[in-house]
Protein backbone atom coordinates (compact mmCIF):
# COMPACT_ATOMS: atom_id res chain seq x y z
CA UNK A 1 0.00 0.00 0.00
CA UNK A 2 1.32 3.62 -1.09
CA UNK A 3 1.73 6.39 1.44
CA UNK A 4 -1.32 8.22 -0.69
CA UNK A 5 -3.46 4.78 -0.29
CA UNK A 6 -2.69 5.10 3.45
CA UNK A 7 -3.47 8.89 3.91
CA UNK A 8 -6.24 8.13 1.73
CA UNK A 9 -7.29 5.04 4.40
CA UNK A 10 -6.22 7.22 7.59
CA UNK A 11 -8.56 10.24 6.23
CA UNK A 12 -11.27 7.68 5.58
CA UNK A 13 -11.41 6.37 9.17
CA UNK A 14 -11.20 9.50 10.79
CA UNK A 15 -14.61 10.98 8.53
CA UNK A 16 -16.34 7.70 9.60
CA UNK A 17 -15.52 8.11 13.69
CA UNK A 18 -16.85 11.60 12.96
CA UNK A 19 -20.22 10.70 11.37
CA UNK A 20 -20.66 8.24 13.60
CA UNK A 21 -19.99 10.67 16.85
CA UNK A 22 -21.98 13.22 15.63
CA UNK A 23 -25.34 10.68 14.55
CA UNK A 24 -24.68 9.35 18.25
CA UNK A 25 -24.61 12.73 19.88
CA UNK A 26 -28.02 13.44 17.40
CA UNK A 27 -29.61 10.59 18.71
CA UNK A 28 -29.25 11.07 22.60
CA UNK A 29 -30.08 14.94 21.85
CA UNK A 30 -33.45 13.83 19.87
CA UNK A 31 -34.50 11.26 22.10
CA UNK A 32 -34.09 13.58 25.32
CA UNK A 33 -35.41 16.65 24.08
CA UNK A 34 -36.57 16.01 20.26
CA UNK A 35 -35.05 16.70 16.96
CA UNK A 36 -35.68 20.68 17.04
CA UNK A 37 -33.10 20.55 20.43
CA UNK A 38 -30.58 19.53 17.99
CA UNK A 39 -28.22 22.36 16.79
CA UNK A 40 -25.56 21.62 13.92
CA UNK A 41 -23.15 24.20 15.89
CA UNK A 42 -23.82 22.18 19.38
CA UNK A 43 -23.28 18.92 17.97
CA UNK A 44 -19.79 20.00 16.29
CA UNK A 45 -18.49 21.18 19.39
CA UNK A 46 -19.64 17.56 20.71
CA UNK A 47 -17.44 15.54 18.84
CA UNK A 48 -15.05 18.09 18.76
CA UNK A 49 -14.83 19.66 14.95
CA UNK A 50 -15.91 22.60 13.46
CA UNK A 51 -19.46 23.46 12.05
CA UNK A 52 -17.94 23.43 8.63
CA UNK A 53 -16.73 20.33 9.01
CA UNK A 54 -19.78 18.75 10.32
CA UNK A 55 -21.87 20.84 7.40
CA UNK A 56 -19.47 19.44 4.88
CA UNK A 57 -20.04 15.61 6.21
CA UNK A 58 -23.60 16.26 6.35
CA UNK A 59 -24.69 19.42 4.86
CA UNK A 60 -27.55 20.65 5.94
CA UNK A 61 -29.44 19.89 9.69
CA UNK A 62 -32.35 17.95 7.68
CA UNK A 63 -29.26 15.81 5.85
CA UNK A 64 -28.21 14.58 9.13
CA UNK A 65 -31.86 13.47 10.09
CA UNK A 66 -31.97 11.30 7.27
CA UNK A 67 -28.66 10.10 8.26
CA UNK A 68 -29.99 9.42 11.64
CA UNK A 69 -33.32 7.61 10.16
CA UNK A 70 -31.06 5.22 8.12
CA UNK A 71 -28.47 4.76 9.89
CA UNK A 72 -31.23 3.27 12.67
CA UNK A 73 -33.30 1.55 9.94
CA UNK A 74 -29.97 -0.41 9.12
CA UNK A 75 -30.65 -1.99 12.34
CA UNK A 76 -34.48 -3.19 11.30
CA UNK A 77 -32.80 -4.04 7.88
CA UNK A 78 -29.92 -6.24 9.10
CA UNK A 79 -32.65 -7.94 11.17
CA UNK A 80 -35.03 -8.65 8.57
CA UNK A 81 -32.06 -10.04 6.38
CA UNK A 82 -31.17 -12.23 8.85
CA UNK A 83 -34.85 -13.74 9.10
CA UNK A 84 -35.34 -13.87 5.34
CA UNK A 85 -32.10 -16.38 5.23
CA UNK A 86 -33.71 -18.44 7.91
CA UNK A 87 -36.60 -19.60 5.48
CA UNK A 88 -35.21 -20.46 2.31
CA UNK A 89 -37.86 -21.58 -0.30
CA UNK A 90 -40.58 -20.59 2.53
CA UNK A 91 -41.73 -17.64 1.79
CA UNK A 92 -44.70 -17.42 3.73
CA UNK A 93 -42.46 -18.37 6.99
CA UNK A 94 -39.91 -15.62 5.90
CA UNK A 95 -42.27 -12.38 5.38
CA UNK A 96 -44.10 -13.59 8.75
CA UNK A 97 -40.56 -13.51 11.11
CA UNK A 98 -39.12 -10.63 9.22
CA UNK A 99 -42.44 -8.81 9.44
CA UNK A 100 -42.79 -9.77 12.95
CA UNK A 101 -39.59 -8.96 14.07
CA UNK A 102 -39.75 -5.35 12.69
CA UNK A 103 -43.00 -4.52 14.40
CA UNK A 104 -42.04 -5.60 17.44
CA UNK A 105 -38.50 -4.36 17.75
CA UNK A 106 -40.01 -0.72 15.81
CA UNK A 107 -42.29 -0.90 19.68
CA UNK A 108 -38.89 -0.92 21.83
CA UNK A 109 -36.95 1.21 19.74
CA UNK A 110 -36.42 4.49 21.90
CA UNK A 111 -35.79 7.29 18.91
CA UNK A 112 -38.21 5.40 16.19
CA UNK A 113 -40.98 5.92 19.44
CA UNK A 114 -39.32 9.67 19.85
CA UNK A 115 -39.80 10.02 15.90
CA UNK A 116 -43.42 8.64 15.85
CA UNK A 117 -45.08 9.99 19.03
CA UNK A 118 -43.40 13.23 19.54
CA UNK A 119 -42.62 12.04 23.11
CA UNK A 120 -39.61 13.53 24.87
CA UNK A 121 -38.71 13.70 28.11
CA UNK A 122 -38.79 17.59 27.73
CA UNK A 123 -41.96 17.36 25.81
CA UNK A 124 -43.25 16.85 22.29
CA UNK A 125 -41.42 17.23 19.26
CA UNK A 126 -42.77 15.01 15.72
CA UNK A 127 -40.41 17.62 13.64
CA UNK A 128 -38.91 14.29 12.19
CA UNK A 129 -41.78 12.16 11.41
CA UNK A 130 -41.88 13.76 7.69
CA UNK A 131 -38.70 11.47 7.22
CA UNK A 132 -41.21 8.37 7.82
CA UNK A 133 -44.07 9.72 5.81
CA UNK A 134 -44.09 12.28 3.00
CA UNK A 135 -40.29 11.58 2.37
CA UNK A 136 -39.76 7.67 3.56
CA UNK A 137 -38.79 6.96 -0.39
CA UNK A 138 -35.11 5.56 1.08
CA UNK A 139 -36.77 3.44 3.61
CA UNK A 140 -38.85 2.08 0.78
CA UNK A 141 -36.46 1.61 -1.64
CA UNK A 142 -34.15 -0.09 0.82
CA UNK A 143 -36.53 -2.46 1.77
CA UNK A 144 -38.24 -3.24 -1.36
CA UNK A 145 -34.03 -3.85 -2.73
CA UNK A 146 -33.46 -5.77 0.46
CA UNK A 147 -36.89 -7.83 -0.47
CA UNK A 148 -36.40 -8.30 -4.00
CA UNK A 149 -32.46 -10.03 -4.07
CA UNK A 150 -34.01 -12.35 -1.34
CA UNK A 151 -36.89 -13.48 -3.43
CA UNK A 152 -34.51 -13.15 -7.10
CA UNK A 153 -32.09 -15.77 -4.95
CA UNK A 154 -35.05 -18.02 -3.90
CA UNK A 155 -36.87 -18.32 -7.52
CA UNK A 156 -34.67 -16.64 -10.02
CA UNK A 157 -36.91 -17.39 -12.71
CA UNK A 158 -40.08 -16.23 -10.76
CA UNK A 159 -42.26 -13.62 -12.95
CA UNK A 160 -40.81 -9.55 -12.50
CA UNK A 161 -44.33 -7.91 -12.34
CA UNK A 162 -45.48 -10.52 -9.68
CA UNK A 163 -42.65 -10.09 -7.96
CA UNK A 164 -42.78 -6.13 -8.25
CA UNK A 165 -46.08 -5.62 -7.08
CA UNK A 166 -45.91 -8.47 -4.03
CA UNK A 167 -42.62 -6.77 -2.90
CA UNK A 168 -43.81 -3.43 -3.03
CA UNK A 169 -47.40 -4.29 -1.46
CA UNK A 170 -45.21 -5.96 1.73
CA UNK A 171 -43.18 -3.10 2.15
CA UNK A 172 -45.52 -0.09 2.05
CA UNK A 173 -47.92 -2.04 4.40
CA UNK A 174 -44.69 -2.97 6.61
CA UNK A 175 -43.94 0.75 6.75
CA UNK A 176 -48.02 1.42 7.69
CA UNK A 177 -47.97 -1.30 10.78
CA UNK A 178 -44.87 0.63 12.21
CA UNK A 179 -46.28 3.89 11.72
CA UNK A 180 -49.56 3.44 13.43
CA UNK A 181 -49.56 -0.14 14.64
CA UNK A 182 -52.86 -1.58 14.83
CA UNK A 183 -52.13 -5.61 15.24
CA UNK A 184 -49.63 -7.46 17.29
CA UNK A 185 -46.63 -7.90 15.79
CA UNK A 186 -47.47 -11.81 15.09
CA UNK A 187 -50.50 -10.97 13.79
CA UNK A 188 -49.29 -8.09 11.30
CA UNK A 189 -46.64 -11.10 9.96
CA UNK A 190 -49.39 -13.72 9.51
CA UNK A 191 -51.25 -10.96 7.29
CA UNK A 192 -48.61 -9.75 5.40
CA UNK A 193 -46.88 -13.16 4.75
CA UNK A 194 -50.23 -13.96 3.16
CA UNK A 195 -50.19 -10.90 0.94
CA UNK A 196 -47.51 -12.17 -0.43
CA UNK A 197 -48.26 -15.50 -0.87
CA UNK A 198 -51.38 -14.40 -2.54
CA UNK A 199 -49.59 -11.85 -5.11
CA UNK A 200 -46.45 -14.18 -5.50
CA UNK A 201 -48.17 -17.93 -6.15
CA UNK A 202 -46.04 -20.99 -6.89
CA UNK A 203 -46.93 -20.60 -10.32
CA UNK A 204 -44.89 -17.06 -10.43
CA UNK A 205 -42.16 -18.29 -8.29
CA UNK A 206 -40.69 -20.61 -11.10
CA UNK A 207 -37.93 -22.72 -10.07
CA UNK A 208 -36.89 -23.82 -6.42
CA UNK A 209 -33.91 -22.82 -4.41
CA UNK A 210 -31.19 -24.24 -5.60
Amino acid sequence: MSIVDIRAESRASVRARIREAALDTARETTVARGWSAVRMGVVAGEVGVSRQTLHAEFGTKQDLGLALVMREAGVFFDGVAARLDRHPGDLFGAVHEAVAFTVHTAADNPLLQTILTGATTAGGDDSLLPLLTIRSEPLLDRAVALFSDWIDAQWPDSDPEAVRVMVHSVARLLISHVLLRTDSADAAGRDLALVACRCLTPTDRGSTPA
